[in-house]
C-alpha cells in the first residue's frame, strides 16, 4: 500500500505542476465564480448563494503531497496572494446576486481551499465578510469550507460571535469514511481521527458540521464507490453530521482522474448508482440530517451519466430529493440501460474492465 501511496502522490504532484502552469492573472477583485440556486433552508424552499472566493489556492494542493486526485480548484485560484481589500470586494460583488431575493437565504462561502486557512483568506478580509452577512437579516444559513487541520477553537468562537442567531455549518470534505479510500485514492491528506477532532470542536463551539461524502473516488469499482457512498454517509451522520453532501466525480482537468479517465480506466459514476446511495441512505440515517445532492456536469461524459436518454429524469429527481428529502422521486426512476448498470455492479471486479464508458 505504501508503494501505491508513492505512485498516487507521485501523479498527484504532476498534475499539480500542470495546473499551476496554466494559471492565469486574473482580476483579483473578480470572484472565481458565484451562482445562486433553490436550496432547503431550515425547513423551507429558499435561495442559495454560493461564491468561489479566488485566493492563492488550497494548501494541500500547494503542498507537497500535490493535493486531491480528483480536485482542480488550483485552477480557480491565483497566481500571486490577493489582498483583503480585493477579498472582500470580491465578496460584495457575489452578494449582490441576493438584491430583491425572498428570504430564507443561505451563503455558502468556498475558495480553491479553506476559508479559515489565513494564508488564503487574511484575518481582516475574514472578519468583514462576516460582519457583512450579519447585516444581512434575510440569511438564515451560513455555510464555510475548510480543511479540518484548519479548526480552531477561537476562530470557531469568532463565527459564533459574529453570525450569532444564524444556523452555521463549518463544511468538510471527509469524501470517505474509509482511512485508505480516503488517505491513498483520494489523497486527501488527513485522517478520520483528524475529522472527528475537528467535529468535536465544531460541536463544542456550538456549531453545526456539514460533510462532503464522495461518490467513485478512482480504483474503485461501481459496486465498491456504491457501497463505499452509503457507508460513508451513514458514518458522517453517526460522527454527528447535520448536513451530507454528496458529491458525485466529475473528471476536471489536470487530475489523476483525468489522467485514468483518459487511459479508459476510470469511468464517473451512474447516475443510477447516485440516486440509489441517495435512496438507501435516506431510509437509514436520522431523518434530522440532511442529505443533498447537486451533481456537476450530469448527463455529460465528463460527468456522472446513464445511457444519455434518461440522465436528465435522474438530474431533476435529484434536485427534487435534495429539496424535498422524500426519496420517492428517486424510488420511480426507470430506463433499459437498467440492465447494463446491474451487470457492471455483478461483474465489473470478474472482468476488471470498466464497463459503459
Amino acid at each position: 500500500m505504501d508503494r501505491i501511496n508513492e505512485l498516487v502522490t507521485q501523479a498527484a504532484l504532476e498534475e499539480r505542476e500542470r495546473s499551476l502552469s496554466k494559471r492565469r492573472h486574473s482580476d483579483p477583485t473578480q470572484p472565481a465564480a458565484a451562482w445562486v440556486t433553490r436550496a432547503r433552508i431550515e425547513g423551507e424552499i429558499g435561495y442559495a448563494l454560493s461564491v468561489v472566493l479566488a485566493t492563492v489556492g488550497c494548501s494541500h494542493a500547494r503542498g507537497p503531497y500535490g493535493g486531491c486526485t480528483m480536485c482542480s480548484y488550483l485552477l480557480d485560484g491565483s497566481a500571486e496572494q490577493i489582498s483583503s481589500s480585493n477579498v472582500v470586494k470580491q465578496f460584495k460583488k457575489a452578494i449582490l446576486r441576493l438584491e430583491n431575493r425572498e428570504p430564507p437565504l443561505s451563503v455558502k462561502i468556498y475558495t480553491s481551499g479553506s476559508f479559515l486557512d489565513i494564508e488564503e483568506i487574511p484575518l481582516e478580509a475574514r472578519g468583514k465578510i462576516l460582519e457583512i452577512i450579519s447585516e444581512d437579516d434575510r440569511v438564515q444559513e451560513v455555510v464555510i469550507e475548510t480543511r479540518p487541520e484548519f479548526v480552531q477553537l477561537s476562530t470557531l468562537e469568532e463565527i459564533k460571535t459574529k453570525l450569532a442567531g444564524r444556523t452555521v455549518e463549518i463544511a468538510i470534505g471527509l469524501e470517505s469514511s474509509n482511512d485508505v479510500i480516503r488517505e491513498v485514492f483520494i489523497n486527501k491528506g488527513f485522517t478520520l481521527q483528524d475529522f472527528k477532532d475537528a467535529v468535536d470542536s465544531i460541536h463544542s463551539s456550538g456549531l453545526d458540521i456539514r460533510s462532503y461524502v464522495l461518490i467513485k473516488p478512482p480504483f474503485l469499482t461501481e459496486k465498491q464507490a456504491l457501497l463505499d457512498g452509503i457507508q460513508s454517509i451513514k458514518d458522517a451522520a453517526n460522527m454527528g453530521a447535520s448536513t451530507v453532501s454528496v458529491n458525485p466525480v466529475a473528471v476536471q482537468k489536470d487530475t489523476v482522474v483525468e489522467r485514468l479517465w483518459y487511459r479508459r480506466d476510470y469511468r464517473p459514476p451512474w447516475l443510477w448508482t447516485v440516486s440509489e446511495v441517495l435512496r438507501r441512505a435516506r431510509e437509514d440515517v436520522n431523518p434530522d440530517v440532511r442529505i443533498i445532492c447537486d451533481p456537476v456536469a450530469p448527463g455529460k461524459r465528463r460527468g456522472p451519466h446513464n445511457c444519455g436518454e434518461c440522465d436528465d429524469a435522474f438530474s431533476k429527481a435529484i434536485n427534487r430529493f435534495s429539496l424535498t428529502q422524500d426519496a420517492q422521486s428517486l424510488v420511480t426512476l426507470d430506463c433499459d440501460c437498467r440492465n447494463i448498470w446491474d451487470h457492471t455492479l455483478k461483474h465489473e471486479e470478474l472482468s476488471l474492465l470498466v464497463h459503459g464508458r
